[in-house]
């Protein structure tokens, strides 16, 4: 029965759920602290909207991303955090980022759970230009979703605007998820 019982407790402790990590970092606890660990990684600073801060350095072997330390509200708890690479102006360059950040997040997490890549057209485009034309219309659907073991990966092309095409990477910790879940529970 004793070895049962410590049998019992190990596999309960082992399944105790962490923080999902980004640069090493737990995603846990206020921006302010977040991004002061981001600094002392490199990262500079560039603004703060709402409070949810902007910082800019390298990831993932690419100079200049923009990294998005984000909270809900201005309780100052961080809800996720994101990436956004430098933006290109054709489609084969993006196109490579994206499967090089994709085969590199599936040697690392496994493969996607979700993953769609295709333009809502009547046939595929095989031109570099129409494909950037098809994004910036909203009608490019690249997006892949991995289940890290504490939180979920997204990774997608997007657009601001009609000149901005870039990859986002959007790191989402479940701890923080279903605390805010619960939050917006409470209020209904």
């Amino acid at each position: 029965m004793l070895i049962f019982a410590c049998i019992a407790i190990g596999m309960s402790a082992q399944e105790t759920q962490e923080h999902l990590k980004f640069k090493g970092i737990p995603i846990d606890g206020t921006v302010s602290n977040f991004v002061a660990k981001l600094k002392q990684k490199g990262y500079t600073y560039v603004t703060e909207t709402n409070g949810s801060v902007i910082l800019k350095g390298e990831f993932a072997s690419t100079k200049d991303c923009l990294i998005f330390v984000i909270a809900p509200s201005n309780n100052g708890s961080i809800s996720k955090i994101g990436v956004e690479f430098p933006s290109y102006d054709t489609w084969a360059p993006l196109e490579s980022k994206y499967m090089s950040l994709k085969n590199m997040l599936s040697t690392k997490y496994g493969a996607p759970f979700y993953c769609e890549e295709t333009f809502q057209t009547y046939s595929q485009p095989t031109d570099d230009g129409l494909k950037m034309s098809y994004l910036k219309m909203d009608k490019c659907k690249y997006k892949s979703a991995f289940d890290a073991k504490d939180g979920e990966i997204q990774l997608s092309i997007t657009h601001f605007g009609y000149d901005s095409c870039y990859i986002k990477l959007v790191y989402f910790d479940d701890i923080n998820d279903n605390a805010a879940q619960e939050n917006a529970m409470d209020d209904l």
